[in-house]
């Protein structure tokens, strides 16, 4: 179980990456950029508190997981793009792991 710890810790670091990485290409526009750097730092918060193992952690990272999924499905629908497969992906994943209860209780301490 151990595995399932280091993947959604693993996912949320990357979302961390992605949108700060988004918000430097969106630099020029100030409130863009403000916006993909909050919902990074959202993002990192949340697994800082997985590693810390709080259960409130687990369970906002449960609900940012969904959001993610919702967003990149709308993504892909938008355009279908390699940026917006791999949000869709990988917060299935995630969402799939945060949704089993073995993993949830392992995730809270």
């Amino acid at each position: 179980m151990k595995e399932a710890k280091i993947l959604v810790l693993s996912f949320f670091l990357l979302m961390t990456l992605y949108f700060f990485g988004i918000g430097l290409l969106s630099l020029y526009d100030r409130m863009t950029f403000l916006g993909f750097w909050i919902i990074g730092s959202i993002h990192l918060l949340v697994a800082f508190g997985i590693f810390l193992g709080k259960r409130i952690a687990v369970n906002i990272g449960t609900y940012i997981a969904l959001l993610d999924f919702v967003f990149g499905l709308l993504w892909v629908i938008i355009s279908f793009e390699i940026a917006s497969i791999t949000l869709a992906v990988l917060s299935a994943l995630a969402l799939f792991l945060l949704t089993d209860e073995d993993v949830r209780m392992e995730l809270a301490g």
